[in-house]
Parts: structure tokens; sequence; C-alpha cells
């Protein structure tokens, strides 16, 4: 969700986004083990994280290779 008043913080694709960027930062993570993790250490369902992946990868900060996710870094 996109963040507005009164909105869950625990189900916005910014807080998760974050939470998906911190694990990608130490290095790349496979899409389903990104799904299963997030989902069950913030709490939320796959659907919130799928959809937080899709706005990622959207907006070019992550890419996949081979169902592997990395950072979208910049040079």
């Amino acid at each position: 969700m996109i963040p507005s008043p009164g909105c869950d913080p625990k189900i916005n694709i910014l807080v998760i986004g974050s939470e998906i960027l911190k694990r990608l930062k130490n290095g790349h993570v496979t899409t389903e083990n990104m799904l299963i993790e997030i989902s069950n250490e913030l709490g939320v369902s796959m659907d919130h994280v799928i959809l937080t992946l899709d706005w990622l990868y959207s907006i070019h900060a992550i890419f996949l290779d081979r169902n592997e996710l990395f950072i979208n870094e910049v040079d």
C-alpha cells in the first residue's frame, strides 16, 4: 500500500521495501527465500511482499537474474 493517513505501517510498501533492500545490501537472495523470510519476519502476506517486489522492480531499485534478486546499483 502507498502511505496514507491511518494506513497500517506494517503493510506499507516503503517499510517492506526498506527491509528487502537491507537484505539485498548484504548480497543476493533467491526470490523464494525473500518471499518466505520477509513474509514471516514482518508478519505480512506474500501478496504484500510480491507487490513490494514489483514496485521495487518497476522503479529499477532491484533486478532479477536467474531467480536471484540484486540491488540495481547506479554507476
